[in-house]
């Protein structure tokens, strides 16, 4: 599926000028033109929306999804780790210029009578030194190159690891959020349902008291009744829930957030037809492969850094002051020193130990590889799962939608027949019943769905990050 690099010690060879080390050659992926899960009638070839979480047109999901950008932790942790990489890209780069120093510094020198080659009665001295010192590393084989190259794919990494961490923050944001108000809209469901069947216990305790109707009756819708009550605190934690994860991804109390989220909305209506773009669109927009592509190729310029040690390096080290016996010396000519020159080392006794640094970071590019691979496959997996899940789910709220409107029908069937003594309360009991669990069955599937909707646009790497970027 795809087409290997390789860093073998026995294709080191001169690349791009002086540099050693492999040459990388970015993994190219064998995909297919569309989506296999990408079936007619429900999705579209057409290119995702950049603003993905604007078109769902819920003006709270959107703030909590600027704060969830502003205030999540994970976020902030992976901001953080891009800044201090930034920061070692900035210090890598010094490496191409001299490292000078300075130094100054007074002694006093008094020689031992006791001491045979001392004539007697010398004096003690001072010493004063002050100049500056210089070493330049010149980059014969590629050391610094592959060093700065590997630190720049680090920082090009790091960002789309944020990116990745935005992506994923934002989309388990409106999923919370669409779990929150696919809850609420059921659990008003299940309170209205609940008491319009108070309601019919107390209509149906009046006809018994009247010599109307049975007591059998009156247990039934009792029994229904008692049996949806004991849904609405499961329902309610699932709410709790809810407000609490958000809580956690936005980084505020629940408090703050129910006085955010305190005017009632219902769930954003889903597109007939979902654009879910190519395969190809698709690769370039998720930033879990993009880091993991990244750090593939850090790893081998890494190895590139340990190839050069088998070649000699060449510093140019330098030194410039004065010296004397006195303060006034510092700055005069006579008192003036330098030096300049090349020094070269060449570790060419310790070929074995170089030998195992090339071997372990090789070891380390082809780890990379195998975590690039890792990371394509699985998100290769969620999309087309995302496509099936979502599909799925909307075909089942379709399907409970119209499934509602024949129990709703069937039961103001039932209710008239026995309005007009024609059936008994028995038919009417079951009618609701099967009305009320359709209806709680067709609120979780329209959450369902608009969740599925939210995980999908994850797996196709929907820009849910703030625009411009980190």
């Amino acid at each position: 599926m795809f087409r290997r690099f390789t860093t073998g010690v026995a294709g080191f060879v001169l690349i791009h000028g002086c540099a050693v080390g492999p040459d990388y050659v970015e993994p190219e992926a064998e995909l297919e033109e569309t989506f296999v899960q990408a079936t007619e009638g429900l999705y579209t070839a057409d290119p995702i929306p950049a603003t993905l979480w604007e078109s769902f047109g819920d003006p709270d999901l959107e703030a909590l999804i600027g704060r969830a950008l502003a205030e999540n932790t994970t976020i902030a942790q992976a901001l953080a780790t891009l800044n201090e990489t930034r920061a070692l890209s900035g210090l890598a780069l010094y490496s191409w210029f001299p490292t000078v120093g300075i130094g100054i510094d007074a002694t006093r020198n008094q020689p031992s009578s006791r001491d045979p080659f001392i004539p007697p009665g010398v004096s003690a001295t001072d010493l004063y030194r002050a100049g500056f010192d210089m070493a330049w590393e010149i980059d014969l084989f590629g050391r610094l190159r592959n060093l700065n190259e590997g630190i720049r794919q680090r920082v090009e990494a790091d960002t789309a690891a944020l990116q990745a961490a935005q992506l994923s923050i934002v989309a388990e944001v409106a999923q919370s959020y669409f779990s929150l108000r696919g809850t609420q809209q059921r659990l008003l469901v299940q309170q209205r349902n609940l008491d319009n069947l108070v309601d019919n216990v107390r209509i149906l305790e009046a006809s018994l008291e009247a010599g109307r109707g049975t007591a059998l009756d009156v247990a039934r819708v009792k029994s229904l009744e008692r049996t949806l009550a004991a849904q609405l605190p499961q329902t309610r934690a699932l709410i709790a829930r809810a407000e609490q994860r958000l809580g956690v991804l936005t980084a505020q109390g629940v408090e703050a957030l129910r006085n955010q989220l305190a005017a009632r909305r219902e769930l954003p209506a889903v597109p007939d037809m979902v654009a879910v773009g190519t395969p190809e669109e698709w690769l370039r927009r998720r930033p879990d492969v993009q880091a993991a592509e990244r750090r593939l190729a850090e790893a081998t310029s890494n190895v590139g850094v340990e190839v050069s040690a088998y070649y000699p390096r060449l510093d140019l080290l330098g030194t410039f002051g004065w010296t004397g016996n006195g303060t006034g010396d510092l700055g005069s000519g006579e008192a003036e020193r330098w030096t300049f020159g090349p020094a070269i080392s060449w570790r060419i006794l310790d070929f074995g130990r170089i030998r195992q640094n090339v071997l372990a970071a090789e070891a380390r590019a082809d780890r990379a590889f195998a975590v690039f691979e890792e990371t394509l496959l699985l998100a290769i997996e969620e999309a087309e799962n995302g496509l099936a899940g979502y599909r799925a789910a909307s075909l089942t709220a379709e399907a409970l939608a119209e499934a509602v409107a024949e129990s709703q029908t069937a039961s103001d069937l039932a209710r008239l027949r026995f309005d007009n003594g024609v059936g008994d309360y028995l038919a009417v009991l079951d009618a609701e019943r099967t009305q009320l669990d359709l209806e709680d069955q067709y609120a979780v599937a329209v959450t369902d769905r608009t969740t599925a909707l939210a995980a999908l646009y994850k797996a196709l790497g929907g820009d849910f990050a703030t625009p411009g970027g980190p």
